[in-house]
């Protein structure tokens, strides 16, 4: 999970996300029976697949085992892990935890003999592409298996024709994922950058695009040339999230890019079949930023696209310390032409 997941983006009390965690006590009550079943004896941890009701309580997990990660390597933030810091968080996070909830290949839950939600776990898949997407367990009973057994329902063996994990650095989920038939690919980290308006010479014709089939086509042809897969459903969901350009060179589309949104601070993906045309994509959603008035905002960047790197040093972008691994079964992802999809839920 990249830095933009633990960014707070302070939304209104009027979004229609707030509601779930509108009841504080309801929040207190939840971390209450936490710390009740982290101090007395326990009997055991079952699974079972997550129904919607689980998720704010599965949602909370989400956000204090990042938390407490944070802390371990010293980025920690007390905030995130109180319930107006998760309601926030929920908030602006809203739109991806009902995507990816609504679209999931595998979505399970550990609850332990309270009857809590101590682990969450939830998996896609994409034209044969199985990508673990969220995967957590309660600080205080981690280590304990809790994770092995949620890994072994919502990312397993021998499902998919690819599999992918965008992880952190965590040395004990690590060997988890290690031993769940992917590999290291690439390291990637996320440029923070505060948007200044630039003119940048290119031969591509770059078109803002609404949702259309002609511009989804394009997108997919892109990325299965660069990825081996098509995730249709994601970037119907990102079109309507995110804005849109296609760039075409001599009326073959050959780049996209989805950017940021007001108040938002994660674009991507970005892909160009030519590595050397990323830096003019770059430069149309930092210019579109600027024009919305976003204070920063952040690509998520492998570290062997060095042509993408080279321009955001250039443009000042600072280097966030969180980095991410990008695990996969095999090196089918052309990551020195790939910006990867902000906030870090899938690839």
């Amino acid at each position: 999970t990249p830095a933009t997941i633990r960014l707070s983006l302070n939304p209104g009390p009027d979004h229609p996300g707030f509601t779930l965690f509108a009841r504080s006590d309801d929040g207190r009550r939840h971390h209450e029976r936490i710390l009740h079943a982290m101090t007395t004896q326990s009997t055991g941890v079952h699974y079972r697949p997550a129904i919607d009701a689980d998720l704010p309580a599965a949602y909370r997990v989400f956000r204090r085992s990042l938390a407490g990660y944070l802390e371990r390597i010293g980025m920690g933030d007390p905030s995130m892990a109180e319930e107006s810091g998760i309601a926030a968080s929920w908030a602006s996070q809203r739109p991806w935890m009902d995507h990816l909830v609504r679209t999931a290949a595998e979505h399970w839950v550990a609850i332990d003999d309270h009857d809590t939600i101590v682990g969450w776990a939830l998996s896609v898949e994409r034209d044969g592409m199985l990508e673990l997407a969220l995967f957590f367990v309660e600080p205080g009973v981690q280590a304990r298996g809790i994770g092995r057994g949620l890994l072994e329902r919502a990312f397993p063996i021998g499902r998919g024709r690819h599999r992918a994990i965008v992880a952190t650095l965590d040395p004990r989920a690590l060997g988890l994922y290690l031993r769940s038939g992917v590999s290291y690919q690439t390291i990637a980290a996320d440029f923070i950058v505060r948007p200044r308006t630039s003119v940048l010479e290119t031969d591509l014709d770059i078109i803002r695009l609404k949702p259309s089939e002609d511009g989804q086509a394009a997108v997919a042809t892109i990325e299965f040339a660069l990825t081996g897969h098509r995730r249709s459903v994601d970037h119907a969901f990102l079109a309507d999230l995110r804005p849109l350009w296609v760039a075409r060179r001599a009326g073959k589309a050959v780049a996209f890019a989805y950017g940021v949104t007001p108040g938002g601070y994660s674009a991507g993906p970005i892909a160009a079949l030519d590595a050397q045309d990323l830096p003019a994509l770059l430069a149309v959603v930092e210019n579109d930023a600027a024009s919305l008035a976003v204070e920063e905002f952040a690509f998520t960047v492998p570290l062997g696209a060095t042509v993408a790197v080279d321009h955001l040093l250039f443009r000042g972008a600072k280097v966030d310390p969180f980095y991410i691994l990008i695990l996969a079964d095999a090196p089918w992802l052309r990551s020195d032409r790939w910006i990867l999809t902000g906030p870090g839920f899938l690839i």
